[in-house]
């Protein structure tokens, strides 16, 4: 690791295992790396003492309402004093407690006022799921990105915003996730004259992304945003857009568009793909010189706005299919963010699954509170696909809390897991072809990679990645993974453990 890593103070809070665990994996990292552990009673005058750059709290096993308490109020002396000067990572071991770790998202038990003291979870994924990032992954992960992004702030950067704050995400913890909106964002965001691109499917928050990036751009003007979709024709939209004098088309009055309200601002414009060839004509000539006509008018104007543009559609297919003139397309491929979807960055599910239940409590008035999910429901939840992505598993905790609270449960248990996946149509079964497929896809990739040399070693590779995909697909039960592949479940259970040694083994190896 960069020797730059020797400034950084680590503060570790929680049980005497859990400290123990996260103080062996960083103190592998650089022998420099500094750390203070102790237990809740003892935190803060730690962090008065060695005042920490990071600072890593569990919410264990046994926490209890006394103890969460206990929690907030350590988290809120440590905001009040030191303000962004620490950055507070939550770890989320157990999912029946999960209402906790949302709870600590919010400013009190009624509000959805954000409460500024979480800047990320740490989540302890279910067993048996090599393609996951381990704890102890994660926690290298993000010892580096905050120590990437202090070296940034000191250099002049702006400070990020704590989760749930306005353009800002509301929960993550996926490596993905991390680098995305912790590294590249803050980056894209200082070029404060490109126009950046936004790839995402639906539900992936596209326009919080893109209001971070504004904000974080330090513009004085306004964030602006427009879905050219939503109107009838592409002169409605150009007008919209640049505004309009009076008769220039039927039922045109004198008016200035978005453009001059999103002066020394930004205009987001939201599946852009919908804008016909023409008017990219005309955002081209706007880019490259930074003037407009009003529709209708032969007066040049000249305006100081940055735009970002966002899709759901991936720009090459755009491209491919003609969607987007290849001029246009090239000056927005150079500074382009790429918002995965939900199954791509399985650990954001516990994150979303943490903000969704607290936040469901406090927009229903609910007697028992649902605090968390069985380890089975949470297996269900962590290997479904989530077409829809946060949208859909926001909405998908409101009816599990629904169902779980007339039924008298404090815990979602798999039954009602599964019965609601069934009556919305959500399973879908992976097949063994497909999982194959997915193996067979993985070697061929790392042989054009010459990481595979002859067929003894391929034949050994496609076996590894079969049962890593066949884990995968069914949320690391190894009975239910074995049978999909008609693999030998003891043989394939021993792979798994394995293959998450090898990878904690490496971490200490390469660092």
């Amino acid at each position: 690791m960069n020797s730059s890593l020797s400034n950084l103070f680590v503060g570790i809070f929680g049980s005497a295992d859990f400290c123990s665990r996260t103080h062996s994996v960083i103190r592998h990292l650089d022998r420099e790396v500094s750390t203070s552990i102790g237990q809740l009673h003892e935190a803060w005058s730690k962090v008065l003492t060695h005042k920490p750059n990071l600072v890593i709290c569990e919410l264990g096993f046994l926490h209890t309402e006394s103890k969460h308490s206990k929690l907030r109020s350590f988290l809120r002396q440590v905001r009040e004093r030191f303000g962004n000067d620490v950055f507070v990572a939550l770890a989320l071991p157990d999912p029946t407690k999960l209402l906790f770790g949302g709870d600590l998202l919010f400013e009190d038990s009624e509000s959805l006022v954000p409460s500024g003291l979480i800047d990320s979870f740490v989540v302890v994924p279910p067993s048996n799921m090599p393609n996951t990032p381990t704890f102890n992954e994660q926690l290298v992960h993000l010892v580096e990105l905050v120590n990437r992004d202090f070296i940034r702030r000191a250099e002049g950067g702006l400070a990020l915003p704590h989760l749930g704050e306005k353009g800002w995400a509301q929960s993550i913890a996926d490596p993905t996730s991390l680098e995305l909106w912790l590294r590249w964002l803050p980056k894209y965001a200082s070029y404060r004259t490109e126009n950046p691109l936004v790839i995402g499917e639906t539900g992936t928050g596209k326009t919080n992304l893109a209001l971070a990036l504004h904000l974080l751009s330090g513009r004085k003007g306004d964030f602006i945003s427009i879905t050219p979709r939503d109107f009838s024709s592409s002169e409605l939209v150009q007008a919209e857009l640049f505004g309009a004098v009076s008769g220039a088309y039927t039922g045109a009055v004198d008016k200035w568009g978005l453009v001059k309200s999103a002066e020394h601002g930004t205009l987001f414009i939201d599946e852009f793909q919908s804008i016909d060839k023409d008017l990219q004509g005309k955002l081209i000539t706007f880019i490259e010189n930074k003037t407009y006509r009003r529709v209708g008018s032969s007066e040049t104007t000249q305006a100081d706005v940055r735009f970002i543009f966002a899709s759901n559609r991936n720009l090459y297919d755009m491209m491919k299919s003609e969607v987007l003139r290849d001029d246009f397309a090239y000056r927005l491929e150079r500074v382009m963010l790429e918002i995965q979807p939900l199954r791509f960055r399985r650990l954001d599910v516990a994150a979303a699954l943490a903000y969704g239940l607290a936040k469901i409590h406090r927009q229903r008035e609910v007697k028992h509170p649902v605090l968390g999910i069985g380890n089975a429901g949470y297996r269900l939840l962590f290997a479904y696909e989530w077409p829809g992505n946060l949208r859909q598993l926001e909405n998908f905790v409101a009816k599990m809390t629904e169902r779980a609270e007339m039924q008298g449960k404090r815990i979602i248990d798999h039954h009602i897991v599964s019965q609601l996946l069934t009556n919305h149509a959500l399973v879908t079964p992976t097949s063994s072809s497909e999982v194959l497929a997915q193996a067979a896809a993985r070697v061929s990739q790392a042989a054009l990679a010459q990481q595979i040399s002859n067929l003894t070693d391929g034949m050994k590779y496609f076996e590894r990645e079969a049962r890593m995909a066949a884990l995968e697909a069914k949320a690391g039960d190894v009975e239910e993974a074995s049978s999909l592949i008609a693999d030998d479940a003891a043989l394939m259970a021993t792979q798994a453990r394995t293959i998450v040694s090898e990878r904690n083994l490496n971490l200490i190896k390469d660092s």
